[in-house]
């Protein structure tokens, strides 16, 4: 389980960029490493706990550590799209809101998916460790 969340987790830093084709546009004037350092929390926090062949802790932090990296990429994902259709910023650079959506969503929520399996695995073995 844990390669598989170490290779998941890459698609939350695929997504993180994303973002921040939103975010440029919306925060122009906020340096890239404080608007890129918020939107890797996700992706630091899943490929820190998952570097090491066994987690660092048992199931039910594991779990809880796997739901607010989740949590935490869907919400900045939805707050971006709301900011932009909100205030509806002019375009800056080269980079497309397409490409944008396209790891956003491709990328990152994709593998939101492997993360939700994986909090089902460690919630069935926290409620029966001997299966």
């Amino acid at each position: 389980m844990m390669n598989t969340l170490g290779i998941a987790s890459w698609g939350f830093l695929i997504g993180a960029m994303g973002q921040w084709a939103f975010y440029y546009r919306i925060f122009p004037r906020l340096p890239d490493w404080l608007v890129m350092g918020a939107l890797f929390i996700p992706w630091l926090t899943v490929f820190t706990i998952s570097f090491c062949n066994r987690p660092p802790f048992g199931p039910r932090p594991f779990r809880h550590c796997l739901i607010f990296a989740m949590s935490w990429y869907a919400a900045m994902t939805m707050l971006a799209e709301a900011l932009h259709f909100f205030m509806q910023p002019a375009p800056r650079g080269d980079f497309s809101l397409i490409a944008g959506r396209v790891l956003m969503y491709v990328f990152g929520a994709a593998s939101i998916t492997v993360f939700v399996r994986a909090c089902i695995t460690l919630h069935r073995y926290e409620t029966n460790p001997d299966a």
